[in-house]
């Protein structure tokens, strides 16, 4: 039996693994605890909108991956901060303009780094504003690829170098604990600051310890890993599942490259998971990701039987053939189930939208158009006995 059909769909999924791949090479950062920060910031600031062109700022959960992403696009970046949303307006007044996330390049004297966690319970305006930043430190291995810059984030100051003068002008004003000379001014950073003390403190104690290294290449390899499940369980494993059902309409070469092509994509599914494994943890149900990894490894088990027994196609009513239809209806269910919780980890740890209920539609839209056709089917096969009936009992009626 030949499957050179197969060759490029193989050649896809190759490419479509090779690309990932070469999109992973991104730096992984180290989160350093809150309110620890440089008063340097000579790679430049940003503003992260919820949406090209917006004034609202993005939501913090996201705000971190799209400033990484604006760090690795600039070869000199050695790390980046970003600003809680309480902050902006006290900055806005005071500078003309806002900025949530900033780039460093250069590494300056110990006396230019604020520590928001030396100032105890009467912490100075220096560590009042720096509480409401968190920085990210580069570890080491700079990925040499420029990556892209976010499509969210607009330039604000532009990156700069400072002079030895303005840097000793700087750790005066450090030491000093910085005076603005503001009272208005002032008294908004101490506002914004009792604002991003509450929300730190309402952070789970993981969360506040634990620096997430969802870099912009793993999520890349998520989103290949999850269109990859999408075409497996929504569209091949059904063919595969219901191509029984209609035995007329689906040549057994087909059937078996159904099953093949199957197996191929559940493999370079799973491969991409395990090559990314570190990249999603479990928010909202601590066995969310346990579940999702054991139900997809049952499911490469059960397709690997399929794709073996479907090489030799046999009747309907056979043992061998309703085992395979059995376990199609495994796949099936679990299936959904793999994709609606990929959905969930995803959206939960990216905080990004939801798709697992677009996807159950789908699923229902797809078994209705299953069901409608098997019966539109019976329907044309009882009507083409009737009349083969009838034309066999009308010729006997000439005949006599």
């Amino acid at each position: 039996m030949k499957y050179n059909f197969l060759l490029p769909t193989v050649a896809v999924v190759a490419a479509a693994v090779a690309a990932v791949a070469s999109d992973g090479c991104s730096s992984s950062y180290t989160r350093l605890p809150h309110g620890q920060i440089p008063y340097e910031n000579d790679g430049g600031c940003f503003f992260c909108a919820k949406f090209k062109g917006s004034s609202f700022p993005i939501d913090f959960g996201d705000l971190s991956d799209n400033c990484q992403q604006m760090c690795d696009n600039d070869p000199k970046c050695t790390a980046y901060s970003i600003s809680r949303e309480a902050s902006l307006h006290a900055h806005e007044y005071y500078w003309g303009s806002t900025a949530n996330c900033c780039l460093e390049r250069e590494e300056y004297p110990p006396e230019t780094y604020i520590d928001a966690q030396n100032g105890g319970d009467e912490p100075n305006i220096c560590e009042k504003e720096a509480t409401c930043w968190t920085r990210y430190k580069q570890d080491a291995g700079k990925c040499d690829k420029t990556q892209k810059k976010s499509k969210l984030c607009s330039p604000v100051w532009k990156a700069r170098k400072f002079t030895d003068e303005k840097i000793k002008e700087h750790v005066d004003f450090i030491k000093k604990g910085c005076n603005y000379k503001d009272k208005k001014f002032e008294s908004m950073l101490d506002e914004a600051y009792q604002q991003c003390k509450a929300e730190i403190e309402a952070e789970p104690e993981e969360v506040q310890q634990k620096a997430r290294h969802n870099t912009d290449g793993q999520r890349s390899a998520w989103v290949a890993h999850g269109v990859f499940g999408a075409i497996t369980f929504g569209v091949l494993s059904p063919l595969s599942t219901f191509s029984p059902s209609f035995p007329n309409s689906i040549p057994t070469d087909a059937y078996t490259a159904i099953h093949v092509t199957t197996f191929v994509l559940t493999f370079v599914t799973v491969f991409i998971a395990f090559n990314t494994k570190k990249g999603l943890v479990d928010n909202g149900d601590s066995g969310a990701k346990e579940k999702h990894q054991i139900v997809g490894l049952t499911l490469l088990l059960l397709i690997s039987l399929q794709a073996l027994g479907s090489m030799h196609r046999e009747g309907k009513s056979s043992l061998k053939q309703k085992l395979i239809t059995a376990a199609g209806f495994i796949v099936f269910g679990f299936g959904v189930y793999e994709v609606t919780s990929g959905c969930f980890l995803f959206a939960t740890n990216y905080n990004t939208v939801y798709w697992g209920q677009v996807y159950l539609g789908y699923i229902c839209w797809l078994i209705l158009m299953i069901a409608g056709g098997k019966l539109a089917m019976k329907y044309y096969q009882g009507g083409r006995t009737r009349t083969k009936y009838t034309q066999v009992h009308t010729k006997a009626f000439e005949l006599t």
